[in-house]
């Protein structure tokens, strides 16, 4: 029976596999007709073309051409290659979630001997960006790593390390955010002394400020100044008016802010495949939020989230709330959310089935 489930799952892992090249066509074929960042980073963008060697050695988007030059630049490979390799990436990485989705839900909670965390492997979105020469496919990888990492309560394995420092490297804002989630979560639980608690305040301190600092040079903040920070976030906002999903954030409630980061486009407001897919994708996810709150309303006394479970929810809710003040086009937005979003669905699949993991515990 053991032995019948691993064959059904290692199945699965090819069908996820065939999927995820599908994206890979799809991304490549979106690139090759519309452009993108993708020429960039494989030397085919004035901004890069000219870079050396020793001008690579830098965080930021110097490390993926640190990364690609041997690749691109040694072997001169076509960039289709790229596509292949970085999608190759963002496959371990949707592999790494499946893992933490089997983790958190358990083996109970499946139908004919796979996990329901396959519903969320398969969303397209999380996907088509996962598959493309870019961030995300590193960052994904990364992120779930760490998370997969802290469920496991693998505090100092190579895995976690490894990732939270490539994570830094490529974008030093994001492991800012979610190592601040982990002290957070961490710090306030009852599960450290209050020795333990000040030395993870005093060393986190250390780590959040040095990645802070790269976040601004990055940026071209350059100096923590308030009203400087407001007037870059204010160009940033504005910069997106002449892409083709541009909505005046800037003009946005806050709360409909966060709305817009997370559930929109909706169906109507992209009249391509693409953005009806997402459209419906983010309708159906919406869907799930409302009855995951519902749930957690009625029987908020009897869940417990675990540790790993809160680290996620914080990170959501302060990546949400920071990145609107940066962004302001739906497009963005999309690429965006699928370093946040596919964990929070896995937040909520498991409100929606927790009875069952509980009584199945007991």
């Amino acid at each position: 029976m053991i032995g019948n489930r691993f064959k059904k799952e290692n199945v699965f892992w090819v069908f996820l596999l065939g999927y995820h090249f599908l994206f890979i066509f799809l991304n490549f074929k979106y690139f090759s007709e519309n452009g993108g960042d993708a020429s960039f980073y494989w030397f085919q963008a004035k901004a890069s073309q000219g870079k050396t060697l020793t001008d690579l050695f830098h965080y930021g988007s110097e490390s993926l051409l640190l990364f690609n030059y041997f690749f691109a630049k040694v072997l001169n490979l076509n960039i289709l290659f790229g596509f292949v390799l970085y999608g190759c990436i963002g496959y371990l990485g949707i592999l790494q979630f499946y893992r933490l989705c089997k983790l958190l839900l358990k083996d109970r909670l499946s139908f004919k001997g796979i996990s329901l965390g396959c519903i969320l492997v398969l969303l397209p979105n999380l996907h088509f960006w996962t598959a493309g020469l870019g961030k995300e496919a590193f960052c994904f990888l990364f992120i779930a790593t760490v998370f997969l990492e802290f469920a496991k309560e693998r505090f100092a394995s190579l895995a976690m390390i490894f990732s939270m420092l490539l994570l830094a490297v490529i974008r030093p804002h994001v492991a800012n955010l979610l190592l601040f989630s982990v002290v957070l979560v961490y710090f306030f639980s009852n599960r450290l002394t209050f020795k333990k608690r000040m030395i993870l305040l005093i060393g986190s301190s250390v780590s959040l400020s040095i990645l802070f600092y790269m976040f601004l040079q990055l940026s071209k903040i350059k100096t923590f100044d308030l009203e400087r920070i407001k007037r870059f976030n204010e160009f940033s906002l504005l910069s997106f008016k002449n892409s083709g999903s541009y909505v005046p954030i800037i003009e946005y409630s806050y709360p409909y802010k966060v709305f817009t980061f997370y559930f929109r486009p909706l169906a109507n407001e992209i009249p391509t495949f693409y953005g009806i897919v997402l459209g419906v994708e983010n309708a159906v996810i919406l869907l799930l939020h409302l009855t995951a709150l519902l749930i957690v309303v009625l029987n908020w006394k009897r869940i417990c989230f675990q540790p790993v479970m809160k680290i996620i929810l914080v990170f959501a809710l302060i990546s949400g709330i920071l990145i609107v003040q940066r962004y302001s086009g739906l497009g963005i937005f999309a690429r965006t959310k699928i370093m946040i979003q596919p964990f929070v669905c896995l937040i909520l699949l498991w409100i929606l089935t927790f009875r069952k993991i509980a009584q199945t515990d007991e």
